[in-house]
């Protein structure tokens, strides 16, 4: 008998490589993410999944021999998730204006966690698109599947997986004592960002888990996004979608090529590390990846400005220095 630890809408999306315009293949996708939206829940999560496709499962075995893992890359509001996958344009030191477009819905349903058998399961249940096609088979993504999974120790190093660690309270935390894996018992597990956890694919029958799912997903109502603005070829017909949206750039006021205004406003307006700091201007250290984003839009941060504070890793962040810093590495 399964114990049910939590359920919700499940839903996926893929963000295509940066300034590419055609997607042919996996080879143009740079990211499948992976929303869960608890119910009754007030935050969903977004994780990034490892290597950009969902674990195999293979037929007539109870587990495959592939794994995958997936990582909390931001916890908030429904809404905030979906701000943070419209398309962004940001400038960068060695390769000049970037521009990745909107990460593309490929898929909406239902989800389970549950104990089961000595392990813990997630399973889940597509209502669109109701027949799969090109997107759905380079992402893996089935009509129903299961997954065993296991949350990471964040004290514990694991060859192959992020150096990322979730910044979890002692009683989480004491969950684990000296071990590597442990089942997942309690959803907080999974509400902390830069939280990890190991997939190993099970059934694509659902009938074999002896789990039941049930409701109905409301994707572009839930995340607060405007089904007219995006596109849905992926999510409706299963074909391969091209981003189509336009990034919402604020221009700096004066051209400081041009010998133009360098302070105030057209400094404070640019993702340099003045402008970065204006944009955190109020925040309370140590936070979260989202609680970053949160100040600087709370502080009306330029479209670039946010853009650039989208790349942070989703992990705690100590100081303003330590912001600054990680910026220095990844840009």
């Amino acid at each position: 008998m399964a114990d049910h630890v939590e359920k919700g809408d499940i839903y996926f999306f893929y963000r295509p490589k940066v300034n590419v315009e055609k997607i042919d293949s996996l080879d143009d996708i740079q990211r499948l993410h992976v929303v869960l939206v608890p119910d009754g829940a007030q935050n969903a999560r977004l994780f990034l999944v490892g290597k950009k496709r969902m674990p195999d499962i293979v037929k007539g075995k109870s587990r495959s021999t592939q794994r995958e893992w997936m990582m909390n890359d931001m916890t908030g509001k429904p809404k905030d998730i979906g701000e943070a996958l419209a398309p962004m344009e940001y400038e960068t030191k060695t390769r000049g204006e970037q521009e990745q477009g909107e990460a593309i819905p490929a898929g909406e349903g239902r989800y389970v966690i549950v104990e089961r058998d000595n392990s813990s399961r997630l399973a889940y249940r597509l209502s669109n698109p109701e027949k799969p096609g090109k997107a759905q088979h380079e992402l893996r993504i089935l009509v129903e599947a299961s997954y065993v999974i296991s949350v990471r120790n964040p004290a514990i190093d694991v060859p192959g997986f992020p150096d990322s660690k979730p910044n979890y309270p002692k009683r989480l935390q004491d969950k684990f004592a000296d071990k590597r894996w442990i089942d997942i018992d309690d959803g907080k597990l999974l509400d902390y960002e830069s939280a990890q956890f190991l997939m190993i694919g099970a059934h694509d029958d659902l009938s074999e888990e002896g789990v039941t799912i049930t409701g109905k997903p409301n994707l572009f109502k839930t995340l607060g996004l405007k089904k007219r603005e995006w596109p849905t070829d992926a999510l409706e017909f299963g074909k391969l979608a091209e981003p189509h949206m336009q990034p919402e750039i604020t221009e700096p006021k004066g051209d400081r090529s041009k010998g133009g205004e360098r302070g105030g406003k057209a400094a404070s307006a640019t993702a340099s590390a003045a402008g970065i700091t204006k944009a955190l201007k109020g925040t309370g250290f140590p936070c979260s990846k989202a609680d970053l984003l949160k100040q600087a839009k709370a502080n009306q941060a330029a479209e670039e400005v946010i853009g650039v504070l989208n790349e942070l890793p989703g992990r705690g962040y100590e100081t303003m220095a330590d912001v600054q810093k990680t910026l220095g590495e990844i840009r």
